[in-house]
């Protein structure tokens, strides 16, 4: 039926319309429409998804009629189609509509004056050809080419999958990727969803029961075996036993007639398909088992490559580098020096305090003075401790990611530049995952030096494996263990404490830059928490001081809660631009961290959003994350960014800062553990401040992480 759109019953405010909403709308036929009832009527009421809301255009709506009990007879609409009259007034009208968002008449002037009576199918083919506008960027040309795109092409995936909680980005993602026929791909397969990274095996299951699927049907279940895998990877695992694998997919398949050895007789067939792969018991999804293959392989080329480099007057320069520094290297310390000078591949591990940095420096300078023509590498995975590698090294550093020229999407294969070096030291080796690790051993040249630094008690990294705790139990990689505490400066306590949690000792130092303050109630210690972090943050900066929490959600003194309290009194509301995204809120001035990788932003960033700008429906916000990368967000990127004051202990891996403020409580039980405890507390360079329970204390530095990730790497490293 064609009609016009008069009136937005539900959402009330037009601003709170997303391209994936529920909606209910008034509309005006321009032709002869009957009603369920045979009558005439002179407006409609239509229900749905991603209904169209311009008053500008007329629409062909296509559905059914139907008759709610409590709200009477209602069109429920299917899709539409935009009558659009294929000359100037009518297509300026319709690319200034407000659907396109970033498009307004004076642009929508300029694209038709371009393109004339072709401007739509520019949009649809060879949207590039806009670049040549002015005042369309290849940022702005994105959003416009995605907006047409859901409000076009992929409306009908938009609107089919909005029901399910798949955003319009995810939908537009999905159609980009299919095409024309989407809607039908889904509907017959809908576990195809599951490919794309953020939506997982319960939403595409749900969509598979609305349109009839069989549970039993070999799509659900091959799907079903997959996820297992991608959510064992989730939690740190490579790869899971293949009897904990099976019942785990039994009981997400949660299928009574689907038993243990036909999921078995799935996984058999696809691992002939070459989409899972299979070592000594353990089942892998078969890009994680190249992954892990190829990296022992690297290791044990790296290791039989044997020594690399004279060490004959070493002694004399690292004396020389004594005298000048007023130090005294230990026979450590000077070890690890000569073996990471020595060969083709080391391993440098300890605390804090223990040596690594002179180490990294008189590594550097030797190297530098035996081969002046030399190209040295290096980086970490983080930007905040490729920085403090930059600082304490006096030598340029950047983030592996960098250094590699990769892009850091989440979930994405990517093929890394080689690093065209002599010698690589990598920082924070324990937060590297199976991955960027294979990705580094890729990159090095034949005849290149890699030296590996890091702390094997910290927590291991967010992504899947243990690499570093898997080269150090091979036996095979030359390693040196730094365990004596040389730091006698501001925050010595901090580096003596990290030993003996280490060494799992309770008779913990305190004084000024190492204190306790006891607080049972959780309340009473959200407030403290915050009192205190106001007070250093006076002293240091709000960059130099850090709020860490075990938890992000349940409790009052979970990462959210505390951020909120500590937005509300550091960037108060005030007359400054706000943005909301579901549940979020965010203003000019907040300090947010980054949750995904994106770009050159990495999981785990800080930045501040610095304006909020509102442009013909697009909103974009600008955030800053230092070091020139100012970044344009939509509303849709909103949700991987979060407020930055507080964070939890996992996400504050890489980074230093002078003062730590750590919360921990029997409430938080469930994931007190002396890696995460031993983590919190070297994140402190000057000062450490606990608030909270000393039984919870004792509990984190008595428990051992009990669960040892799914990855083989040393075995078969020591098979190799």
């Amino acid at each position: 039926m064609l009609c016009q759109f008069e009136k937005l019953l539900y959402p009330t405010m037009p601003e709170a319309v997303q391209l994936s909403s529920y909606m209910i709308g008034l509309y005006r036929p321009c032709e002869v429409v009957l009603d369920l009832e045979g009558r005439v009527v002179t407006q409609i009421k239509a229900v749905g998804y991603c209904l169209p809301v311009c008053s500008k255009l007329r629409y062909d709506l296509h559905g059914h009629w139907s008759k709610n009990t409590k709200h009477g007879i209602q069109y429920e609409v299917e899709s539409y189609d935009e009558s659009i009259i294929l000359s100037k007034a009518g297509i300026i009208s319709y690319l200034s509509s407000g659907q396109i968002k970033g498009i307004g008449p004076a642009l929508a002037a300029k694209i038709y004056e371009k393109y004339g009576d072709l401007s739509l199918e520019v949009l649809d083919k060879e949207p590039e050809q806009l670049l040549c506008i002015p005042g369309i960027s290849k940022t702005k040309l994105e959003k416009i080419r995605e907006s047409y795109l859901a409000n076009r092409g992929a409306r009908d995936v938009v609107a089919f999958l909005g029901p399910y909680g798949i955003s319009a980005k995810k939908a537009v993602r999905f159609f980009q990727e299919y095409g024309l026929h989407a809607v039908e791909i889904v509907k017959e397969n809908p576990y195809k969803l599951c490919e794309l990274s953020g939506i997982g095996f319960i939403t595409a299951d749900k969509i598979a029961a609305a349109v009839g699927i069989d549970k039993l049907s070999v799509n659900r279940t091959d799907a079903g075996i997959q996820c297992v895998l991608k959510e064992a990877e989730s939690i740190g695992h490579l790869c899971l036993e293949k009897k904990r694998f099976l019942k785990e997919c039994a009981k997400l398949l949660d299928t009574p007639l689907l038993t243990e050895d036909m999921i078995a007789n799935r996984a058999v067939r696809l691992v002939r398909d070459g989409v899972l792969a299979c070592y000594e018991g353990y089942v892998y999804r078969a890009v994680m088992e190249a992954s892990e293959r190829h990296l022992a392989d690297k290791v044990v080329k790296l290791c039989a490559a044997g020594t690399v480099f004279d060490t004959d007057g070493i002694d004399d320069e690292l004396d020389a580098i004594e005298a000048r520094e007023t130090i005294r290297l230990a026979p450590e310390q000077r070890e690890a020096v000569k073996m990471a000078l020595s060969h083709r591949l080391s391993i440098i591990t300890g605390g804090p305090g223990t040596g690594k940095t002179m180490i990294q420096r008189a590594i550097i300078e030797i190297y530098r003075k035996r081969h002046p023509r030399c190209e040295i590498v290096c980086c970490a995975p983080t930007g905040r401790a490729a920085r403090r590698m930059e600082q304490t090294t006096g030598f340029p550093a950047s983030t592996v990611h960098k250094a590699l020229g990769l892009k850091a999407q989440e979930g994405e294969k990517e093929e890394p530049l080689k690093f065209h070096a002599d010698i690589v030291l990598v920082d924070e080796v324990s937060m590297l995952d199976i991955r960027l690790a294979e990705y580094i051993f890729w990159a090095l040249d034949e005849r290149a030096q890699l030296v590996l630094i890091g702390d094997a008690d910290q927590l291991p990294s967010v992504g899947p494996g243990a690499v570093l705790s898997e080269l150090l139990a091979c036996g095979r990689v030359p390693v040196v263990r730094l365990d004596k505490v040389f730091r006698q400066s501001s925050g010595s306590r901090i580096a003596v404490n990290a030993k003996l949690i280490r060494h799992g000792n309770l008779a913990l130092e305190y004084g000024d830059d190492f204190v306790f303050y006891d607080s049972y109630d959780l309340s009473e210690s959200a407030q403290k928490l915050i009192d205190i972090y106001l007070q250093e943050v006076a002293k240091f900066g709000v960059d130099n001081v850090a709020l860490l929490s075990p938890f992000r959600h349940k409790t009052e003194t979970g990462v959210n809660a505390l951020n909120e309290k500590i937005r509300d009194v550091i960037n108060p509301p005030s007359s400054r631009p706000e943005v909301t995204k579901g549940e979020k809120t965010f203003r000019v001035g907040d300090k947010i961290m980054q949750t995904e990788n994106r770009g050159d932003v990495s999981n785990g960033d800080i930045g501040y959003i610095r304006s909020i700008e509102k442009d013909y429906g697009a909103t974009t916000i600008y955030l800053d994350f230092g070091d020139g990368r100012l970044k344009e967000y939509d509303l849709d990127d909103l949700s991987k960014i979060e407020l930055g004051y507080a964070t939890t202990i996992h996400k504050s891996q890489g980074s230093e800062y002078d003062s730590v403020i750590i919360n921990l409580q029997c409430a938080h039980s469930v994931m007190l553990t002396r890696p995460l405890i031993y983590t919190a507390v070297t994140r402190g360079k000057g000062r450490v401040i606990i608030v909270g329970e000393r039984r919870a204390l004792c509990i984190a530095i008595k428990k051992i992480d009990t669960e040892k990730r799914g990855t083989c790497l040393a075995k078969r490293i020591l098979k190799n």
